[in-house]
């Protein structure tokens, strides 16, 4: 079975999703076809992930469609249609398209379809599409690019139609779910820890959590927290910028993470691979 490179970076979502049968079964429940499981299918996830070092993001193509999915915890960018079509581009990119631009034949590539699926605490709707044209300073009659990003609400309360259609989506927005139902009463750590078991008792992602184990614990509480952090920064007038680099006010934001971070409990070594900061220095707070 096709299975993406794991690292520690991956996300959660990645890893659930992180093989052939998985993802066409994800895609069926979006796209409503009935692809078979046998379907042909090549994996081709960027490595430099749209979200900086924890990686939701898996890509693919399947029947001459490149279809990419975005999982995302914090709040829905209105910037997805950009982002995604320079994700999109650099694909073809490194398919060698843009190699035969200048041919006097016609270049065929790969149909894109953009999803993001929210799993965040802010209220959303269950359905909704951003698109690139949204962001133009000039507005004009005839769009020359545009680029649509459809977002489903896949909170589990929300109930959205797709959690029916696919399991193992279902299974796995009913664990976050279960996370943030215990996270203020018992904290993160112990609402992880307490769903994870929950989850084994009752068949949920059994096989996943057992394979995975105590990284999926660890790996849970760092995103959830990122999530917090970024909330927190939200308020403050600060502005996420991971992936833009070095800038100004990074080390701020670097230590407000930590700080959070710490408060929750977490270990030093966790601390230090979210938010970026040596180890002596996130001692040091």
């Amino acid at each position: 079975m096709q299975q993406i490179k794991r690292s520690y970076k991956d996300g959660v979502f990645r890893q659930l999703f992180n093989d052939k049968e998985k993802l066409i079964e994800l895609y069926n429940a979006l796209s409503g076809r009935s692809y078979s499981k046998d379907t042909e299918i090549e994996i081709v996830t960027l490595e430099d992930a749209l979200f900086g070092d924890i990686k939701n993001d898996l890509s693919f193509i399947m029947d001459n469609r490149f279809i990419v999915m975005i999982e995302h915890q914090a709040t829905v960018n209105p910037n997805m249609p950009l982002r995604m079509l320079s994700y999109a581009a650099r694909e073809y990119e490194r398919r060698g398209l843009t190699k035969k631009v200048y041919s006097r034949r016609r270049i065929e590539i790969p149909t894109p379809e953009l999803y993001m699926l929210y799993n965040g605490a802010e209220d959303q709707p269950i359905m909704q599409e951003l698109k690139l044209s949204d962001a133009y300073i000039a507005k004009c009659g005839k769009i020359s690019l545009e680029a649509r990003v459809k977002v489903i609400n896949v909170n589990y309360d929300k109930g959205a139609d797709i959690l029916k259609r696919c399991k193992t989506l279902n299974e796995y927005s009913m664990f976050i779910h279960m996370i943030r139902e215990r996270q203020q009463e018992k904290g993160l750590q112990k609402a992880v820890e307490e769903s994870v078991r929950e989850c084994m008792r009752k068949g949920i992602l059994t096989e996943f959590l057992e394979r995975n184990g105590g990284d999926i614990v660890s790996l849970v509480r760092i995103e959830l927290t990122r999530e917090e952090c970024e909330a927190i920064r939200e308020e403050d007038g600060y502005v996420r910028g991971l992936e833009d680099g070095l800038n100004e006010g990074r080390i701020e934001e670097q230590l407000k993470i930590a700080r959070n971070m710490k408060a929750l409990g977490l270990t030093t070594d966790v601390i230090s691979k979210a938010s970026g900061l040596m180890e002596k220095e996130i001692e040091a707070l």
